[in-house]
């Protein structure tokens, strides 16, 4: 049934599915509030009109109802031609009909706030998977919903979209929808790749998905885990929704996460309250007219998926580190002493595919740099969420040229005739030492420290520090040292440098050996030991944040003359992987290759 229509013949017509409960009849509500001439459709009638009258009766006379089943063609078509008959235009369509299509274990009513008492979100969200179960039909039925139904309803508005003077599309998505929930790298490349991805392509991809969630094979495929098909559909929206801003620019096109809310599809486990998240759509529907486009919005804020900034991003594992967080979905900040090596790397990138870098000039041993980028974070982003400290020196002077070393020279040697040539062909000197702590250690802390504000504005902050098995304690012959090292405890900053000043001092009266500091590269691995101690305490001072040290393995770099055994891309993965842990993850740990591992 068709509620009444009285509308002003200049009064913004927007449409709103699934808008008899939750977020969606907040969305009514507010839009409604807003002088907007709201459409709220539901599957059910009864329940559809029921809401009608709920908000007519709080003084909102401005909301019909009109049935839609997002799943049912005809059912769309005649939203269609009521729109286009009684009004001719659509100003604004929010697709908020989505369904969590698992079978639950148990019903939402049931739920109550106090069973959520002392629990934080990750816990709640362990709760929620606990009582639900995946199954192939409940998949299916779930991109059906939740893309094919949002898809085929704004191909349907898309005429009367076109003919309103400012257009525009609302996805309501999910921060479940981020690629950093994909372990395919490939497949998230392809994701976020838009200048090439194209709707039959989606298509090829969610068969795909169906097919290896029928035969088990979801993990080794590197799909989402855990509600993988919610995931994986509010993916492709998001993708779709990028795809669609770039075919028609004349509209306004966005994906908004309203946050964790209480509604049926999270059993009620939500943090937010369903007006809350609710006007966090709100506010991406009514922005000013002539404002962004194919952008993904978090909490009513626009929200390049994740923000990370890569020291000594330029060339090496920092590079590919930028290059892999990108193909993830995320913007990346590349950074380098070097403004013109640094844009460079960023033209070289765009080049080959990801187009979510940008540059910004950092030298890690000056503050005034410092400053400049952490003042254009906040400006531009106002938080960040992954920090990557990867610039370092190899605090000696080298013998050779990196440049004129080529792989040829390496025939035949294994990693430890490798280290041994590395060792012979480079010369330490005070000077080369003191450098290297500056950078290897005095710059990450520095860097991390202006940084730490913008990462604990973000919901997920996290902090990854390359290190090297060389930082491991095993280097050490000094064992009160390697103990007051290892006592993160007691440990302080300021007697890390204290630690740093007797070394320099050691080292300029030739008593390395002798004091039982590393010998050979011995700067090297000592800044790499401070750090990692560092970043243990940094973890346990914040423990909001993420901060993790990432081994790379021993790869062809500047630092090690290109005698490496392993390529930037490959060392870059361990890193990355670090980088993407899962939400909740550990800190204050050291991860070699990609895998746990002892400081020691």
């Amino acid at each position: 049934m068709e509620g009444a229509i009285s509308s002003p013949q200049d009064a913004r017509i927007a449409v709103v599915t699934d808008g008899n409960k939750g977020i969606g009849l907040e969305v009514c509500r507010q839009l409604a509030s807003n002088g907007i001439t709201v459409v709220l459709t539901a599957r059910d009638e009864n329940r559809g009109t029921t809401a009608v009258e709920k908000l007519k009766k709080a003084g909102l006379s401005n909301v019909i109802f009109h049935q839609l089943e997002v799943t049912d063609a005809t059912s769309i078509a005649r939203l269609a031609d009521f729109l286009k008959a009684h009004f001719g235009k659509l100003d604004i369509l929010v697709n908020n009909a989505a369904v969590g299509r698992v079978e639950r274990l148990q019903d939402p009513v049931d739920v109550s706030e106090e069973q959520f008492t002392g629990m934080d979100a990750a816990q709640r969200l362990e709760w929620m998977s606990k009582t639900s179960r995946e199954t192939y039909e409940a998949a299916k039925e779930g991109l059906q919903t939740n893309y094919y139904g949002t898809k085929h309803v704004t191909e349907a508005m898309l005429p009367l979209l076109q003919t309103s003077s400012d257009g525009r599309i609302v996805n309501v998505s999910s921060g479940w929808g981020l690629l950093r929930l994909f372990s395919n790298e490939e497949l998230k490349h392809e994701l976020n790749d838009v200048e090439n991805l194209t709707e039959e392509r989606l298509d090829e991809v969610l068969d795909k998905f169906l097919k290896d969630f029928e035969a088990d094979a979801l993990e080794s495929q590197g799909w989402p885990i855990d509600f993988s098909a919610y995931k994986v559909a509010k993916a492709a929206m998001n993708a779709y929704s990028r795809i669609l801003a770039r075919k028609h620019p004349e509209l306004r096109i966005n994906c908004a996460h309203p946050g964790y809310v209480k509604t049926d599809i999270t059993l009620n486990s939500g943090l937010l309250s369903p007006e809350e998240g609710a006007s966090n759509v709100t506010k991406v529907t009514l922005l000013p007219a002539g404002g962004p486009t194919g952008v993904f919005f978090a909490l009513g804020e626009e929200a390049p998926f994740v923000i990370a900034v890569v020291t000594g991003g330029n060339k090496g594992i920092g590079l590919e580190v930028c290059r892999q967080l990108a193909s993830n979905g995320i913007t990346v900040v590349l950074t380098a002493r070097d403004e013109n090596r640094g844009t460079e790397a960023v033209e070289k990138l765009k080049k080959a595919g990801p187009s979510n870098v940008i540059f910004h000039q950092l030298e890690v041993t000056d503050a005034p740099s410092i400053g400049r980028l952490a003042d254009f974070l906040k400006a531009r982003f106002g938080k960040l969420d992954i920090l990557v400290n990867n610039a370092a020196v190899g605090a000696v002077e080298y013998v050779h040229d990196p440049v004129d070393v080529s792989e040829e020279k390496f025939t035949g040697m294994d990693a430890a005739q490798r280290l041994e040539w590395m060792s012979k062909s480079s010369r330490e000197t005070y000077k080369a030492a003191k450098e290297g702590l500056q950078t290897n250690y005095y710059g990450t802390k520095h860097v991390t420290e202006a940084m730490l504000p913008l990462l604990q504005t973000s919901s997920d902050g996290r902090i990854v520090n390359v290190s090297s098995g060389w930082g491991l304690l095993r280097q050490f012959n000094n064992e009160e040292l390697k103990h007051e090292l290892n006592d993160i405890e007691n440990l302080t900053e300021e007697r890390l440098d204290e630690v740093l000043a007797k070394f320099l001092k050691d080292f300029e009266t030739g008593a390395v050996e002798s004091q039982g500091w590393p010998i050979e590269l011995s700067a090297y691995k000592v800044a790499k030991a401070a750090m990692n101690a560092y970043s243990r305490i940094l973890a346990r001072k914040h423990p909001e944040l993420r901060v993790n040290c990432a081994h790379p393995g021993y790869v062809k770099t500047d630092i090690s003359i290109n005698s490496g055994v392993l390529s930037p891309e490959e060392s870059a993965r361990n890193v990355t992987k670090v980088a993407l842990l899962p939400t909740g993850g550990p800190t204050g740990v050291y991860f070699a290759l990609g895998e746990e591992a002892p400081f020691v």
